[in-house]
Parts: structure tokens; sequence; C-alpha cells
């Protein structure tokens, strides 16, 4: 099984966009409160990664309840908003129109930044394992400068985009794209499917397996990148964690139990990495901003005291033994 190291360099700023990721957690609180705290569209939930049901309550974060399963080491959100609540916050709350407007306005130059490491695996493995004409879907798309950069490269004798999650930016997809709504035309012959930070948004996760089992065919690819609770960043700071939010972080599985999930659904797993780069600098900022933040004495003392050199080679451990806190999988059907 595959594993990729990063080694280039990357800051916070590059992927949150910097004082617009702060203005968009003040909104989503203010949007919670109003949308969801005297709603009866919250529902409890079993945990998303194995099912269980009887869980401890770990923590509040925008008011919303955290909970961790004691079989699988899954962060969860349980009462959590119904799918159609859900979908109506994603299409008109403050916070996400205020993120996708402000998206359009970011330069060429740190789009192809983020995106182009992404757009090069998947060229990467179709050009290793696919054969002829192929499919590619995009499973809930929110990135029109990724799929579009997909579109372009014309490998794919067909992109398409699945329950897209654009609105404002949809006049940014490709001309001509199909957007799909009834995955049922696409059982058992879509070559590739990307699910980009889509598992820790959704209602219940299981439905992309389910979805992925259906679709492929023997020798088709499924591409996954997520968010996870076993990486260092949430298993250091908790609720201190910056990048946790109670709406686009609802499902935080952990590595084992995703892989699980994943070959449970018929795939055989091809590359398993936790190529994160900003664990340590998170960590590090929270330790920075706060004294009195509740951490082990001994992350204190390494981000107090240590050089950038010992950070680095910390990120690089983490990477090297899936520890950071983002997962990037590719699994082959059987």
């Amino acid at each position: 099984m595959r594993k990729v190291v990063l080694l280039n360099d990357l800051v916070t700023s590059d992927i949150t966009y910097g004082y617009l990721y702060e203005e968009y957690k003040r909104l989503l609180e203010i949007d919670i409160t109003t949308h969801f705290m005297e709603s009866s569209s919250l529902v409890d939930v079993a945990c998303p990664g194995c099912g269980k049901k009887a869980n401890q309550d770990i923590y509040k974060k925008m008011k919303m309840n955290f909970k961790l399963c004691s079989k699988c080491g899954t962060y969860y959100v349980s009462p959590r908003p119904d799918p159609q609540s859900l979908e109506k916050f994603y299409r008109l709350s403050n916070a996400c129109i205020f993120w996708r407007k402000e998206s359009l306005n970011l330069p060429e130059s740190k789009l192809n930044n983020l995106f182009s490491p992404r757009i090069n695996w998947i060229l990467e493995l179709s050009d290793e394992f696919l054969h002829g004409t192929s499919l590619l879907m995009d499973f809930e798309t929110k990135y029109p400068f990724f799929i579009k950069q997909v579109h372009k490269q014309k490998i794919f004798n067909s992109v398409i985009t699945f329950k897209p999650k654009v609105y404002e930016q949809s006049a940014l997809l490709p001309d001509g794209m199909l957007t799909e709504y009834n995955i049922e035309n696409y059982y058992g012959r879509t070559n590739v499917i990307t699910a980009f930070e889509s598992l820790e948004r959704m209602f219940d996760p299981g439905e992309l397996f389910s979805i992925a089992n259906k679709c492929c065919p023997p020798g088709g690819l499924l591409l996954i990148t997520t968010a996870s609770g076993s990486g260092f960043e949430y298993q250091v700071l908790g609720e201190k964690a910056p990048n946790i939010n109670p709406i686009n972080r609802m499902n935080l599985l952990s590595l084992e139990v995703l892989s699980e999930r994943v070959e449970s659904a018929g795939f055989e797993i091809i590359e398993l990495s936790t190529p994160g780069r900003l664990d340590v600098e998170s960590v590090r900022n929270v330790v920075k901003e706060s004294d009195d933040v509740q951490i082990h004495p001994f992350w204190k003392y390494l981000f107090k005291y240590r050089t950038e050199e010992t950070w680095q080679s910390l990120q690089d451990f983490l990477q090297v033994n899936r520890l950071s806190s983002h997962i990037r999988i590719a699994a082959l059907k059987k």
C-alpha cells in the first residue's frame, strides 16, 4: 500500500485564506444559533464510523454537542441537523454564502497552489489504472476551479458533477458539464469517483460508500480526502482545534474505521496517506496565543522552547506515520 509524504512548505493562510476564515467562523456560530438551536430538525445519531449507539459527550463547539466513539475513535456531532435542514443551511446560511462569494475573488495562483497536487494525483492514478474510455464523477462538487481544471485535461470522456454544492459559483462550472442528481443512471459505469472534503460534512457518510459500491465497476477508482479525528491536531487540542466546527466537521472518522468502511464497500486500498502539513502549526499557534490552553505539558514545552527544525521534524513524523489530521485514500474496486 502506498504512502505519500509532501515535503513542500505550507502555512495556514494558504488553506484558510487568513482573516476570511475567522469571519466565516464568526458568521457560522450566529447561523447555527439562528437555524438550529430552537429547531426540531436536530436528530440523535449513532457513530457514523462504526454504528455504535451509546457514546460519551466530550465537549460542545458553537453550542453543538460532540461525542467520542469508544469503539472506533471517531469524533462526531449528535444530535445533528437532518439532511433537509443541512441542505438548506449550506444553500442559504450567511456564513456559507460569504465563503462562496469571497472564494470567487481568490487569485488563480492561490487556487493552483491548493488544487494542483490533487489534480496531479488524479491524472497519475488514471494513467496507471484506467484504460480506454472513462467517466469521472465528482461527488457533491464544492470547488468549481478544481472540476474545471480536470475537465480541461480531456483525459476523461465525461466529467460529471453529482449533487453540486456550488450555488452562487455555478457559472464557474465548465460549459456543457452534466449535473446529475439521479445516481442510478451511473450504476456500474463510473470509472472514477472523487469525494473531496465531503465525508466530514454529510449527515450519513455511509451514503458515499454505498454510491461508490454501486457505481464503480471492477477496476474503478474511489478517491477520498477528509479530516480525521485520529490526527494530531484534533487529538492534542480537542475542542480548541481551530479547524473543527459542527457543520463542516460533523464526522471526524478515525483512520482505522475509515479504512474498514472503504474495504467493506468492495474496494482494495492502494494508497493511504495523511499528507497534512498544518497540524504542528495549528497546535503551535494555539499554544502561542493562549498560555492556559489545556494540553499536555510536553506539548507546551515543545512549542514554547524548541525551534522550527524540531517542529518540522514532528510534522514529517506525523506524515510518515499516518498521524496527520488530513487523510487521502485511493482505492480500487475489486
